[in-house]
């Protein structure tokens, strides 16, 4: 690797197990007592051939019961202080749900691409675009066992985001019912700033 363009670092890194999730049918954080997931404020303000570029990466487990109803997973943003869960700011949400084999501490990877499309004027008018897709072997049932974000309909646009102020990124889950038992851990996680 040359480093030609300075290459990549390290934004957060964080590898404790969080507290487990309890989906319900609202959306709830799936880093649950952990740290913020933190952007800092000045890092999305480079557009063309090298526009500024992020990589979220989490991986952890997911328990599903016998009754199983259906998860949904999304990739949310704040910028108020102190950092605080909100699924409000969409960065990323599937569009379709998937209905996991009950079982146990099933292993997923999920990963995101954010991106900055448009640089507004100073304040909230610039634009985010996300892509990714979560993978679950076990628990996804057939090949290729994964969700798209989103699962039909392209790119996901945030066009509020103002790249001046410091940006939390929230993955969450929900669930179709609030079924008992059905829980989500997350084991680790690394946000790449790409250039």
């Amino acid at each position: 690797m040359s480093n030609y363009y300075g290459g990549s670092e390290v934004l957060f890194s964080y590898a404790q197990a969080s507290s487990a999730s309890v989906p319900t049918a609202s959306a709830v954080t799936m880093c649950n007592g952990w740290p913020a997931i933190t952007v800092p404020a000045g890092y999305f303000q480079r557009l063309g051939d090298q526009t500024s570029a992020a990589k979220l990466l989490l991986e952890g487990t997911l328990t599903a019961t016998a009754t199983v109803p259906t998860f949904a997973f999304g990739l949310a943003i704040t910028q108020a202080n102190p950092a605080a869960f909100s699924a409000s700011n969409l960065l990323h949400a599937i569009s379709a749900t998937v209905t996991p084999t009950a079982g146990t501490a099933y292993q997923f990877w999920a990963d995101w691409d954010i991106a900055l499309r448009t640089l507004g004027a100073p304040g909230a008018s610039s634009t985010l675009v996300t892509q990714g897709r979560i993978r679950c072997p076990n628990g996804f049932g057939t090949a290729p066992n994964e969700l798209t974000f989103p699962q039909s309909n392209g790119a996901k646009t945030f066009a509020t985001f103002d790249p001046q102020q410091v940006a939390y990124l929230w993955p969450y889950i929900t669930l179709g019912a609030a079924t008992a038992g059905n829980t989500v851990t997350a084991d680790m996680c690394k946000l790449y700033g790409e250039n």
